[in-house]
């Protein structure tokens, strides 16, 4: 009688275990749904993002690629003409320094003459002749000749040259040398990192 009573409760059990076997896999078979569309949204979103990266930096490189006129060429090419004047003018200089100089004209003869002493103590070469205009820059130290000055440049802005032993100079302005009797004059200044300068002494 027991065991009949196990049977029938354990056939009416059976529908029921059958029907939550079907309800968990009805779920999770929702829930692997669910999960493949959540995937599918995200590489969309992940794909769309890409894209819009992507014609960007297209039409970055696409900017880039236009020339910028911007005037630093002609910048340049205006430093590099100014450059070949005086490299010019300071040829000139010193071939008529070392050419000889042409006899006094018979009328002439009784006339006063100058004549420019040398120290061989000074420097004579590989030196900037006093009253030449010439370019330098930061970090660079330029002797003078017949001078025991020595041109030593700082830093170079737009407008002013820091050089050691006369401070910042603006364009146009002049500076003592200390423990000389030079003057350097700014001719101009870039911010480029170049400078046009010219050094007197009395």
């Amino acid at each position: 009688m027991r065991r009949y009573r196990r049977l029938v409760m354990i056939d009416r059990l059976i529908p029921f275990l059958a029907a939550f076997v079907g309800l968990i896999a009805l779920a999770g078979s929702v829930v692997v749904q669910m999960q493949g569309e959540a995937r599918t949204r995200a590489v969309g979103e992940e794909l769309v993002a890409m894209r819009a990266g992507l014609e960007q930096l297209t039409a970055r490189t696409e900017a880039l690629a236009i020339p910028v006129d911007d005037g630093t060429a002609a910048g340049l090419l205006a430093l590099q003409d100014r450059m070949v004047r005086i490299e010019a003018e300071f040829a000139a200089i010193r071939t008529a320094a070392t050419s000889p100089a042409a006899p006094a004209a018979p009328d002439e003869a009784g006339a006063a003459t100058a004549t420019v002493e040398v120290d061989p103590d000074l420097p004579t070469a590989d030196c900037i002749p006093l009253g030449t205009r010439f370019m330098v820059t930061p970090g660079e130290t330029v002797p003078i000749c017949q001078s025991r000055a020595r041109v030593k440049v700082g830093g170079i802005t737009a407008d002013s040259v820091d050089i050691e032993g006369a401070g910042p100079i603006v364009e146009t302005g002049f500076g003592t040398l200390i423990g000389t009797t030079c003057t350097v004059m700014v001719f101009s200044a870039d911010i480029e990192g170049f400078a046009e300068l010219r050094v007197t002494c009395t």
